[in-house]
């Protein structure tokens, strides 16, 4: 990633960077709830049912820390600000072998986006309450990537 995107999530007041995470998190629990839905091997709807729970859970801690904070706080996200964390459309085709794969590989770069996002407000944040939770995060994405590129081929 380029520095024009680090300037991008600097632009960003904290309280809409959570919001942007949040809604990359929800779209994420949403993806790997689809994939599990859609995918009929049993190791992978595992996988993918695991990795929903885990991103539905890291939702709601950005919206317990939006209360806490940012009372009150609500946002229109734009098409840009879900870019920052978001590859390719929110809903995926899953019909068949070659859609589950692409959509894979687009969850996959998501993963890798979402922590560099992640990374940056990390570098930028001088509150020493969310800074554990965004490395700790940014970690986690990279991970999951990670995970997700180890896996066999969907069936």
């Amino acid at each position: 990633m380029s520095d024009d995107y680090k300037a991008k999530v600097a632009e960003l007041l904290t309280e809409k960077a959570l919001a942007v995470a949040g809604y990359g998190e929800s779209v994420a629990a949403y993806r790997y709830r689809t994939l599990a839905g859609k995918t009929t091997s049993p190791p992978h709807q595992k996988v993918f049912a695991d990795m929903a729970d885990e991103e539905q859970g890291h939702h709601m801690q950005l919206q317990k820390l939006m209360q806490k904070h940012f009372p009150g706080s609500d946002f229109v996200l734009s098409a840009g600000d879900k870019e920052l964390v978001i590859v390719g459309p929110r809903m995926l085709d899953v019909t068949d072998r070659t859609s589950s794969q692409r959509a894979l590989e687009m969850i996959i770069a998501s993963e890798r986006l979402t922590g560099r996002f992640y990374d940056c407000l990390f570098e930028l944040s001088a509150d020493n309450e969310l800074k554990p939770f965004l490395r700790e995060m940014a970690d986690e994405c990279i991970e999951h990537a990670k995970r997700l590129e180890e896996i066999p081929p969907i069936g």
